[in-house]
């Protein structure tokens, strides 16, 4: 298979850590592991040469744990999510309004609204800054280096050159198209598209508001000119655009998730481009105004891809590895969760592998980060790859079950309700790795 370069550290040495994927979930994963006092070394296949993406959401579970690092989400643009608008797509009749701002009297109110570039341009910095006051050692991020196999037993990871690494601990976090989830469950991959695809782009919130329609609908009914959730549902084609602001408020970002059209992001790259034409005839149900969205942007500034599921994993550890972020859960953007999920999942890193005065054997570990990740991570997949009706569709909550024996909201909560935001969202995971910790050690 290859010559071993480096072998496991006997006692006394650092422990070490390898992260493949340097995306959101690896990032984090090596800020997690950084701050509990591994020695880190990120393998990321790309250049990051011309980084692409567009807005995200962080729900308050992974604004804890951003908040807890040290990221600033003014800094990079961060603009905070308060209420959802959700219009009906043809006549903007107003169809749900929630409100959840610090001022609302709701807790775990804190939803931002971040380019992805921007916040992974933060974490990176996190992940390998040298200031005096940054817990534990430089993340080691390298770059063009590709990792094409894992011996998970053994913690050995297979350069495309040859040579083999060995690690205390393998996170695999390469994506939703992990080329290594095969060596981790043993099996082929899940992974299939759904038939739903996405439309994203940016337009600038200045030509936004030259419309007196548009910036209407960007108002509350109390008049408040509040960020958040602006949508427009047409239930006839099964259309749902989702807006929201980021980069300090002057950049509006457009997400259309909708049924795959022929020929459509074959690329299944976020730079699959989709011209004016083609978007606006999928629109054809909507608004003139809300349209008029589409012809904002430059004519190859709209990108599409498909939209994948997954069967879910019975475990996200083997041996010495574990999987984490859209490598372990492949979600639909319905509910906005899939990258606050695997933020979350640094907090289990961080709290579970603390090596300070901890007397933990990896195993128990391991053990521990199964038992509190699987139950939320397939929650919160499961729960999004059924959509927005989720818990009135027959079969979805026994699948749930299967995984997951906490609270849910009743049947018929919407999305971003109340009911709904305590399940998904009012969750401390530093906290819930505490307790696991706690109960295993009195058992």
């Amino acid at each position: 298979m290859g010559q071993l370069s480096a072998s496991c550290p006997t006692d006394g040495q650092p422990h070490r850590a390898a992260v493949v994927g340097a995306g959101i979930a690896g990032l984090c994963a090596a800020i997690a592991l950084r701050r509990a006092g591994w020695h880190v070394a990120v393998y990321e296949k790309s250049s990051f040469k011309n980084e692409i993406g567009a807005a995200i959401t962080i729900t308050p579970n992974a604004t804890l744990v951003l908040e807890r690092f040290g990221f600033d989400f003014l800094e990079f643009g961060g603009v905070r999510n308060e209420m959802l608008l959700r219009y009906e797509a043809k006549n903007l009749s107003l169809l749900q309004m929630e409100y959840y701002g610090p001022d609302s009297g709701a807790e775990w109110s804190r939803f931002w609204s971040v380019h992805r570039v921007d916040l992974h341009s933060g974490l990176r910095g996190l992940a390998t800054q040298t200031q005096d006051n940054t817990p534990g050692p430089p993340a080691d991020i390298r770059l063009g280096q590709e990792i094409t196999g894992i011996d998970c037993e053994a913690g050995t990871v297979k350069l495309k050159d040859g040579r083999l690494e060995q690690y205390d601990l393998v996170i695999i976090a390469d994506g939703a198209h992990s080329r290594l989830i095969e060596d981790f469950t043993g099996n082929p991959s899940t992974v299939h598209r759904t038939g739903r695809s996405i439309y994203r782009w940016l337009v600038s919130m200045d030509e936004v508001n030259a419309d007196p329609v548009l910036q209407n609908l960007y108002t509350d009914p109390q008049g408040s000119r509040k960020s958040g959730f602006v949508a427009w549902d047409d239930q006839e084609t099964r259309i749902l655009w989702v807006s929201y602001k980021c980069r300090g408020g002057k950049v509006l970002n457009n997400a259309v998730v909708h049924e795959t059209q022929t020929g459509e992001g074959e690329e299944d790259l976020w730079q699959s481009p989709v011209s004016r034409e083609q978007i606006l005839k999928v629109l054809c149900n909507f608004h003139p105004s809300v349209q008029n969205m589409v012809s904002m942007t430059a004519e190859d500034g709209i990108k599409a891809h498909h939209l994948y599921k997954r069967l879910p994993l019975q475990s996200f550890v083997r041996g010495k590895t574990l999987v984490m972020g859209d490598a372990a859960h492949v979600m639909m953007p319905i509910h906005a969760a899939g990258a606050s999920m695997a933020i979350e999942t640094a907090a289990t890193l961080e709290t579970l592998f603390d090596l300070s005065g901890s007397t933990w054997t990896m195993d128990s570990r391991l053990e521990m980060f199964d038992k509190l990740r699987v139950p939320r991570c397939n929650l919160a997949m499961l729960s999004s790859n059924a959509g927005p009706e989720w818990l009135h569709i027959p079969g979805v909550e026994d699948e749930i079950r299967k995984y997951y024996s906490g609270p849910l909201p009743p049947a018929g909560a919407m999305p971003y309700s109340s009911a709904f935001r305590d399940v998904l969202f009012k969750h401390d995971e530093y906290r819930a790795a505490r307790e696991c910790m706690d109960k295993t050690a009195k058992n």
